[in-house]
């Protein structure tokens, strides 16, 4: 099938997954750990499907299930930096899933639940010793990075991401806004171009 625009083609796929299944063992028998990082729209989470998919024993965790819980009128008033940093419970990805795992620990956490706005009833546990990627934006901020084996960084114009998002139609355009301004910040001030270990396309 022809990649769309969305989807990297089997090039770009390849080399995250030669990497991944490269990873050495780790000690205790824990599962690899790996970020997949990239703006809204970059293609970050087809790209993190791919592994999961040719890859037996690999789990995709999703920066979206760390959402975190606040009032509408709070998120509102955030200004880029703010919204770098509490769009998203980084602290709860990092202590119910990447701390356990590299513990040799089940991870066991509660996905945000999109409807409601707030954590869901029923958890997730992950246990065993393939790989887990952690796919989503600001995966592989400075405070996380180091737990990980591996970070990938998905680089996507970002006219070409815009696009995407506004394709999708899900959210308002004042969303799209406020969004791409934390991003921004993220983007310009940690440069996880420079910082992960791979960098891949797509476009």
């Amino acid at each position: 099938m022809e990649a769309t625009a969305q989807q990297p083609p089997p090039e770009r796929i390849l080399p995250v997954v030669q990497v991944i299944a490269a990873l050495p063992a780790r000690d205790g028998g824990r599962p690899g750990l790996v970020a997949v990082d990239g703006p809204g729209g970059s293609g970050k989470t087809t790209l993190a499907a791919a592994p999961a998919e040719h890859l037996p024993g690999c789990t995709v965790v999703h920066v979206d299930d760390f959402y975190r819980p606040l009032p509408d009128e709070h998120r509102a008033r955030l200004d880029p930096e703010q919204g770098y940093h509490l769009h998203f419970d980084w602290q709860r990805l990092r202590d119910e899933v990447l701390l356990p795992l590299r513990a040799g620990r089940p991870a066991r956490y509660r996905p945000y639940d999109w409807a409601t706005g707030r954590l869901g009833p029923r958890p997730v546990t992950i246990t065993g010793a393939g790989v887990v990627i952690v796919e989503g934006v600001y995966s592989a901020r400075p405070e996380l990075s180091a737990l990980y084996d591996l970070t990938v960084y998905v680089d996507t114009p970002r006219d070409t991401c815009l696009r995407r998002l506004r394709d999708r139609a899900e959210n308002p355009e004042e969303w799209i806004t406020r969004w791409r301004a934390a991003e921004d910040h993220y983007i310009a001030t940690t440069r996880p171009r420079s910082r992960c270990t791979l960098t891949i396309s797509g476009t």
